[in-house]
């Protein structure tokens, strides 16, 4: 009977054993994850594409109208006076050759045979490819194309590229790009523009109100990851992350009420928020109709990637901080500091942005100390209190007249003890 038991430990043991990995399922390479569920919160249809997908989480889910698009846009490219590199066996030998380092990109096993892994990313990055140029009048755009020529379309399709959930390994793009670079179009069409330019022109309406720049200090990973690095501006160098508790702050109303200025900072630099001598200083926050998808997509590839500062879930912490109610809309908004083109509730859409999120490295821990020293500091306590007398107008008046009567008895009763004084013998 011993001798069975032992046996099976052994079976169970070595059974175990098989289902080992070397390596980890949550390597620090993966760049392309699914959304965590407890980052969904009721709010599943934002991290989802409508239309298009691209890569291999949604492949096949209902969204196959694309495909032929997508062998349609392939087949443009192709037909353009192609170079001796610009042939489909080149692209398919560029893009097989780093299949294992594309695959490790995704989070998940991806259960794809090669061909079919390889056509995916081969017909998939052309397509984006095609979609840029075309967009930037790079190459000839036919009469019927419904993806240039319906605005409905191309809002749909820049929610849908920008997921975190649906992309491609910025490897792949670069490649087929490099590839068919020297593909000409006549001499109408000169092939000048590179890559981030082109993306960025593509994504200019939908980056947050933003224009941003071609950053050159990060290594890609995907479109997601390199319009998060375009909108970093100088941000990206000046970011110190101090190893210390942070408390959160008031709401911008409140800060207003004890004695805090506001003012609206540069234009361009969106997470550069500023707090020196009393005055705090916001770049202009443009709430635009992907502006929702876009922050939470953006955060939550934060959150997924391995700890480090989280820039953009940092920023959305002081956005939900400073913006409690449509007061501190009406307030920043009044500053030239909120932009609303979408006509979105402000409050809940900051309210929600970092719901069931943590900030392990929080990027304005050092602001945060002053600004809430400041408000927390007697005499700042006193100021406001003055200051809320002063805005309300029958609080204003009570003051006053108590001040006056106050004033008036007292120089009546000096007046009295020095008459008393001089008729005293």
């Amino acid at each position: 009977m011993a001798a069975n038991n032992a046996t099976n430990d052994e079976l169970l043991a070595s059974s175990i054993h098989g289902k080992l990995h070397r390596q980890s399922p949550l390597c620090a390479h993966h760049s392309i994850f699914r959304i965590p569920n407890v980052l969904l919160n009721g709010n599943e249809k934002i991290y989802v594409p409508n239309l298009l997908s691209i890569g291999p989480f949604h492949r096949g889910l209902g969204l196959e109208t694309m495909e032929g698009v997508k062998l349609r846009y392939l087949h443009c490219l192709l037909e353009r006076n192609p170079t001796p590199n610009s042939g489909l066996v080149y692209f398919v030998k560029a893009i097989r050759g780093m299949e294992q380092d594309c695959r490790n990109c995704y989070e998940e096993h991806i259960d794809m045979l090669s061909d079919e892994f390889v056509e995916m990313l081969v017909v998939d990055g052309c397509f984006i490819i095609e979609l840029f140029r075309k967009f930037s009048a790079q190459v000839p755009i036919e009469v019927d194309d419904p993806v240039i020529h319906k605005s409905w379309m191309r809002t749909t399709l820049i929610h849908d590229l920008l997921l975190l959930e649906n992309q491609l390994p910025w490897r792949v793009v670069e490649c087929l790009f490099n590839l068919t670079q020297a593909t000409t179009a006549g001499n109408n069409y000169p092939l000048s523009l590179s890559l981030p330019v082109l993306t960025l022109r593509y994504f200019k309406e939908s980056t947050l109100g933003m224009d941003p720049k071609v950053n050159g200090t990060f290594v890609n990973k995907h479109l997601l990851h390199f319009i998060k690095n375009s909108l970093l501006g100088s941000y990206a160098e000046k970011t110190e992350f101090e190893h210390s508790d942070w408390s959160p702050i008031p709401s911008a109303t409140n800060l207003k009420k004890a004695g805090v200025i506001f003012r609206c900072g540069k234009k361009d630099d969106m997470l550069n928020i500023i707090y020196e001598n009393n005055v705090m200083k916001i770049p202009p926050i443009r709430i635009h109709g992907n502006g929702e998808s876009l922050f939470r997509n953006i955060i939550a590839y934060e959150q997924c990637e391995p700890i480090g500062i989280s820039k953009f879930t940092s920023y959305a912490v002081v956005l939900e901080n400073l913006i409690k109610c449509e007061d501190d809309v009406k307030f920043l908004t009044e500053r030239g500091i909120i932009v609303n083109f979408s006509g979105c509730d402000i409050p809940l859409f900051m309210s929600n942005l970092t719901s069931d999120v943590r900030v392990y490295n929080f990027s304005y821990a050092k602001l945060y100390k002053k600004v809430n020293a400041h408000y927390l500091h007697r005499f700042t306590r006193l100021l406001a209190l003055y200051i809320r007398i002063f805005e309300d107008p029958l609080a204003f008046f009570n003051f006053t007249y108590a001040v006056v009567v106050v004033t008036i008895l007292t120089f009546v009763q000096t007046f009295f003890s020095i008459l008393a004084y001089f008729k005293s013998p």
